[in-house]
């Protein structure tokens, strides 16, 4: 996801991108002082998001806003700004949000849940997204992806749930495939890169001699948002976790016990 923030004053550009970043960790986040700037920049790249000043100098907020829609009507606006008196005009031109400074992360992430254009939902929709909490399953434009083979997909689960440790193949084909000849192994890995590579998403895979991995940071996932703490998400774990694979029993203990503290469980 593609942001830009917008504002002529340094010190309070400063803390307005910090903010927008505390709120969406992952975005990529570019800051101008300079609405001209901005605006170049914007000519370039499709931008997803812009949160802006209304008081910019030669060219205001309102009007960068405007361009902006020209350009990409989808773009979410939200204006941040100490003047009341321009919010008629900046929801006439389909501003998503206006808030009043000072801006903090929890205005923000109150403006997230009202996008005008669901701009998050869509982004997430268009990446893979990995459920862990329930049954595993892996999303691809919010439809499960299904050329993964049961085994590759059981391969992709045990390296999810290592949440980007190295593993080596030894213990993956103990774990995972019973201890079964090597080739089960290898066939699941040949199956999990050529679906991965198919929806744009094989570069999550880190690959070195004898072991296989995953980078967290790629993945929108529900458990991985879980062991980050992010906003919202100690609400996505109800008690069940990987439900199909009995290796990740230990896990789902973890996850149980942090859940309910006065929980006692031996792991």
């Amino acid at each position: 996801m593609r942001i830009i923030t917008v504002e002529d004053e340094y010190t309070l550009l400063k803390h307005l991108t910090k903010r927008v970043q505390e709120a969406l960790p992952d975005a990529d986040i570019l800051a101008f002082d300079d609405p001209d700037d901005a605006l170049a920049s914007i000519q370039e790249r499709k931008t997803d998001m812009a949160f802006l000043d209304i008081e910019l100098g030669d060219m205001n907020g309102i009007e960068l806003a405007k361009r902006i829609k020209f350009l990409y009507p989808e773009c979410d606006i939200i204006f941040c700004t100490g003047y009341s008196s321009y919010a008629t005009q900046a929801f006439d031109i389909g501003a998503s949000d206006y808030l009043m400074k000072p801006i903090t992360k929890e205005k923000i992430e109150h403006a997230l849940s009202f996008l005008r254009h669901n701009t998050i939902q869509r982004i997430t929709e268009e990446k893979i997204y990995i459920r862990c909490f329930g049954e595993f399953e892996i999303f691809y434009k919010g439809e499960p992806v299904a050329a993964f083979t049961k085994r590759a997909k059981e391969l992709l689960a045990y390296l999810v749930d290592k949440a980007g440790a190295l593993c080596d193949s030894a213990d993956i084909k103990n774990t995972v495939f019973y201890n079964n000849a090597d080739s089960y192994l290898r066939v699941a890995k040949k199956n999990l890169e050529k679906t991965l590579a198919e929806i744009g998403a094989e570069d999550i895979l880190i690959k070195s001699w004898g072991r296989l991995g995953i980078k967290r940071e790629k993945i929108k996932c529900d458990y991985f948002e879980y062991l980050d703490g992010k906003p919202g998400s100690l609400n996505l774990y109800k008690g069940a976790y990987m439900l199909q694979y009995g290796w990740a029993k230990p896990t789902h203990l973890r996850l149980k016990a942090s859940s309910d503290p006065e929980t006692d469980v031996l792991i």
